[in-house]
């Protein structure tokens, strides 16, 4: 009798943490829809990184590559950086380079358009050191920041 509780307290545990897995994940990438069109949330979004100290340093205009394909999406990814923040986090680790500057997307929807990023806490947690995770979080409130200017 024992075993058989043992297990099915092991199954009833397993099966919650396959559930929590998920939604873990989902908070990690954040999604914010804004009021405003593709091009003026682009145009929001390109002024709130300049204004809050970072840099556009890279735009993929995404959709204009998959027109190539037939597909007819208006998509555009957007690395922003701060050479400063990112001078600290390679002298911590050159791996960081995999995940700065950060990604942020925006994209239309059935005529809404969606701005979403990764959480950089996410990506630099993995890192486990104290300077890079202070950073992150710092990273993070400056990335939903930009996100609600961009958006509102």
């Amino acid at each position: 009798m024992r075993t058989k509780t043992t297990f099915l307290v092991i199954m009833i545990l397993a099966a919650f943490v396959a559930l929590a897995a998920p939604a873990s994940a989902q908070q990690d990438r954040v999604v914010v829809g804004s009021e405003h069109s593709f091009e003026q949330t682009i145009k929001n979004l390109k002024s709130a990184v300049g204004q809050g100290g970072m840099m556009v340093m890279a735009e993929v205009d995404q959709g204009n590559m998959l027109k190539m394909t037939g597909l007819d999406l208006k998509a555009t990814t957007f690395l922003v950086g701060n050479p400063t923040v990112g001078k600290m986090l390679f002298q911590r680790n050159h791996g960081v380079g995999l995940y700065v500057p950060l990604r942020i997307f925006v994209t239309e929807e059935n005529g809404k358009t969606y701005i979403s990023y990764e959480k950089a806490s996410t990506q630099l947690g993995q890192f486990n050191d104290p300077e890079i995770n202070k950073t992150a979080a710092m990273l993070d409130q400056k990335l939903e920041g930009l996100a609600r200017m961009a958006s509102m």
